[in-house]
């Protein structure tokens, strides 16, 4: 059972990296890749490096945390 369990949360995890990445790609194709989604302001290239996929600038990932 845990194998399987894990197994499932693995799958999970994988579809919603997909969903993030294609959200990603569709902000650069809209010019929009980069710009935090809460205040509009860009987000820091260390932050984008280190995850391609974030949308939020790190004082707006910190009040939502």
């Amino acid at each position: 059972m845990q194998a399987q369990a894990m197994s499932l949360e693995t799958g999970r995890r994988r579809r919603q990296q997909l969903l993030q990445i294609d959200a990603a790609l569709e902000r650069i194709a809209n010019g929009e890749y980069g710009e935090c989604r809460e205040c509009g302001d860009a987000i820091q290239p260390g932050r984008l490096q280190a995850d391609p996929a974030a949308t939020l600038c790190v004082i707006c990932a910190q009040a939502q945390e």
